[in-house]
């Protein structure tokens, strides 16, 4: 078969499987209808949409694909980063570790002791010249009376510089997030600019040094625990290598998580959090209202474990989050 010419026979070719037609959609972040355009010389993608595009096709020989659309784009495409290769799969003996974090470490571990081994292996595997990566577990905040699930809360997190400290600030997230819009959909999401990051999630964001930023949920079957959510500092470094391996990483934190913590789709209705700088003078009371928390119940001879009496004040807090007024654009 003749190789093709332009970036628009090569994405025709790739679409004419409707499978791909979708991906390629999801990943650039356009309807599938608008690809056949572009191919047909109908339309012309955005700037940023072309970026998104090279991503799409990575799978597709990307020499081939950076050349044709160099060819049309050159002074969109010179800052598109030049990508390394990275192994494409897990090594084998990681998973042989996360078994064993699995079923030795106590109950009460087994989350964070998982969480945070995986966490640590994906740094080192999709930033290995460590160029700026952050990721982070925000997990579903138990539903109060098996109702609905209404937030989402950072509980463990690795990065490298610029970000520091990252498992030590916790934060509660919502529809307004990109975790949030991934979990809600039950699909991922990737954004590849802070300019589409800004403009799709204006309200709120986990980090604010990203520039490309991608959210799994983390799913069994049709339940979800909550999310792995993963930003760079380089603008378009998600390739289709990239989102393949994060999947496999995602499918390994399911063992992170109870068969309890997993929550219907339909029963995770997200509501909207706060922008951070709003979240912290609440989030500082948090050791104080637990102490509290132990101290009358012990009163009212009904004593609590401190677990119970976290996650009690995290649900107290979870709804004086949902109360503060929504105010669009704050940041």
């Amino acid at each position: 078969m003749e190789e093709p010419k332009t970036w628009r026979e090569l994405l025709g070719l790739v679409i004419s499987d409707p499978r791909e037609r979708l991906r390629v959609a999801e990943v650039v972040g356009v309807n599938p209808v608008t690809l056949i355009r572009w191919v047909n010389y109908k339309s012309k993608p955005r700037p940023d949409n072309i970026r998104s595009l090279l991503t799409a096709l990575s799978r597709y020989r990307q020499p081939l694909a950076m050349q044709l659309i160099t060819a049309e784009y050159a002074d969109i495409m010179d800052d598109v980063p030049t990508f390394m290769d990275i192994a494409p799969e897990i090594p084998s003996a990681f998973y042989a570790r996360v078994l064993n974090a699995h079923t030795s470490s106590p109950p009460l571990l087994r989350g964070s002791s998982v969480s945070i081994l995986i966490l640590q292996q994906l740094l080192e595997h999709l930033d290995p010249q460590q160029v700026g990566m952050v990721a982070i577990v925000a997990q579903c905040t138990p539903a109060l009376n098996r109702g609905k699930v209404h937030s989402l809360r950072k509980t463990y997190g690795r990065g490298n510089p610029p970000w520091g400290n990252v498992e030590q600030h916790t934060l509660f997230l919502g529809a307004e997030s990109q975790v949030g819009r991934a979990i809600g959909s039950g699909r991922f999401t990737a954004v590849h600019t802070q300019e589409d990051r800004s403009r799709l999630f204006p309200m709120h964001n986990y980090t604010t040094e990203g520039q490309s930023a991608i959210a799994y949920p983390i799913l069994l079957a049709d339940r979800a625990a909550g999310c792995l959510g993963i930003a760079c500092t380089r603008r378009n470094y998600f390739t289709q290598t990239h989102m393949d391996l994060i999947q496999h990483y995602v499918d390994l934190l399911v063992l992170a998580f109870e068969h309890h913590e997993f929550y219907p789709l339909q029963d995770i209705e997200l509501g909207i959090m706060p922008p951070a700088w709003r979240q912290q003078p609440v989030l500082a009371s948090f050791q104080r209202r637990v102490t509290e928390c132990i101290i009358d119940a012990s009163r009212k001879r009904m004593p609590l474990t401190r677990l119970q009496a976290e996650q009690e004040v995290w649900q107290e807090i979870e709804e004086e989050l949902l109360r503060i007024p929504f105010l669009n654009g704050s940041s």
